[in-house]
Order: C-alpha cells, then sequence, then structure tokens
C-alpha cells in the first residue's frame, strides 16, 4: 500500500472517532511551531513556572515519521491512565493523575491518600530525591491498532500553550475543546 493510501485510511479513521472535530498531519512549518512552542511551554515550567515538567509524550510522538494532531470536544475519550506523573530524581512516582474511578478506589483503599487536586494524588510515603518534576507520559492510540501500513503508534498531550496555538491555527477557539498529538512509522 503507498504512503497516500496509508495516510487517507488513517484519517479516515481517525474522523470516524466519536468527539474528533478535526486532524491535520504535521507538515515541516507546523511541527517546527509546535516543536518551538512545547520547547517554550517546558522553559516556563508547570505550576506557573514553579516545578520543571518533561512532555515525554509529546517528544515521543513527534520522533515518529508522520505525526497528527487532533481536536476533540471533551466528550472524546483518550487513555489518560499514566499521562501525568510527578516524579524525583531517581524516578520514584511522588504523586499521579487518577480517573474518578480509581480515586473512588483508593479512597476506601486508602483513606490517608493526599490530593493535590480532585485528580492528583500525593504518595507521602517516599524519600524525594533532588528536584521533583512533572512527566507528561505518551499514552497509547488504540484507534489506529487496525490500520495497515503503520506501527509504533504513540501520542501525547499537548501542552496548554500549544493547544492554544494548534486550535487557533485549525480555527477551534472555543471553550470545552482540547487537542491530542499522534504519531506513528510508516511499514516499509
Amino acid at each position: 500500500m503507498d504512503r497516500d493510501q496509508v495516510l487517507s485510511n488513517v484519517e479516515s479513521k481517525i474522523k470516524a472517532i466519536p468527539g474528533v472535530l478535526d486532524m491535520r498531519f504535521l507538515d515541516a512549518e507546523l511541527k517546527k511551531q509546535v516543536v518551538e512552542s512545547e520547547q517554550q511551554a517546558e522553559k516556563n515550567g508547570a505550576c506557573g513556572g514553579l516545578m520543571p515538567f518533561i512532555n515525554k509524550g509529546v517528544w515521543a510522538a513527534l520522533d515518529r515519521e508522520v505525526s497528527l494532531v487532533l481536536v476533540g470536544s471533551v466528550d472524546l475519550l483518550v487513555d489518560d491512565r499514566g499521562l501525568l506523573y510527578m516524579m524525583d530524581q531517581k524516578g520514584q512516582v511522588l504523586g499521579e493523575y487518577v480517573t474518578p474511578t480509581q480515586r473512588e478506589k483508593l479512597l476506601k483503599e486508602k483513606p490517608e491518600t493526599r490530593f493535590l487536586s480532585e485528580d492528583f494524588i500525593l504518595h507521602g510515603d517516599i524519600d524525594i530525591a533532588g528536584e521533583p518534576y512533572f512527566l507528561i507520559n505518551e499514552t497509547h492510540f488504540e484507534h489506529l491498532k487496525d490500520v495497515e501500513g503503520i506501527e509504533r503508534v504513540t501520542s501525547g498531550s499537548l501542552s496548554t500553550l500549544t493547544d492554544d496555538l494548534v486550535r487557533e491555527i485549525m480555527g477551534f477557539t472555543g471553550p470545552k475543546m482540547w487537542t491530542h498529538l499522534v504519531g506513528f512509522d510508516l511499514i516499509k
């Protein structure tokens, strides 16, 4: 199957996902803008600059042969397990994002669990080594698992800075929308 056919199949599959409003393959210019914006976001840091962060998911998706960005409604479901961690320099998980279901389970099993927010827990029983940082991890993107001609599919959540930029470029500046970056290689 040739490249154009594979990309057409990917586009059809993405646009058929409930909640997807639009998608765009990253050309050289858009990829450059995304890279520069993500670099700036990491330089700015998380929590208003109080803590560094690394967006591993975005860098993994950008490292693939083909990258695309999709704009989705808030109802679009993407696997968000393991998405956001607070780490230390030894790689210990100090805190992590939890889904509402995980939250309920944790509160039953460990009532002493501390919450930084409604959806972020802190593990209090760890000796912190070095400066903590946030890690936005890469996530699986199961929606493309059956598309022929592609491999090494991954995805990541864009920083707020880049999310705003991409939505503006694509004409989706209203509330209750967000972006997601997907990357994959073509099978040779």
